[in-house]
């Protein structure tokens, strides 16, 4: 039997390397820059008060639209799919298969874009855990 754990595991290693090297790198050069910052636009010089946010902009309620709409584009190909592993029938429309695939990528795309859109309109300052979360939760 073939194991395929050091594979993955060597995969995993070299991804954190490489994150891991390029973020301290990252800071390092940051850290020693003489540049002064300037912003591209006028700011405040005292920070205000972000509202709180409204029921269905809070973060479970967001995360569970943007996961809801890519799964129901691929449950009735899923149901085919499983009816043909357990049905022991024959499933032949990949290219379709294919095609929904895409389709998949490009709705779960536009819906995490909307979705930061509608947090950066909110001022919510915790915006990218989101924009992280939302575009992966049609995985669960």
């Amino acid at each position: 039997m073939i194991s395929f754990e050091p594979c993955w595991l060597s995969g995993l290693h070299a991804s954190f390397c490489y994150v891991g090297f390029c973020t301290f790198s990252g800071g390092i050069i940051g850290k020693n820059s003489k540049a002064e910052f300037q912003a591209p636009c006028r700011t405040a010089e005292y920070p205000r008060e972000i509202p709180p946010l409204r029921w269905y902009r809070r973060t479970v309620r967001q995360m569970a639209i943007a996961g809801f709409l890519p799964f129901i584009l691929i449950h009735t190909k899923l149901y085919y799919i499983f009816g043909s592993v357990w049905g022991h029938r024959i499933y032949t429309i990949y290219s379709i298969l294919f095609i929904i695939f895409i389709t998949l990528l490009i709705v779960t795309a536009l819906i995490t874009v909307a979705l930061t859109h509608l947090q950066l309109a909110a001022e919510d300052h915790r915006w990218w855990w989101r924009y992280a979360y939302s575009c992966n939760l049609s995985n669960v």
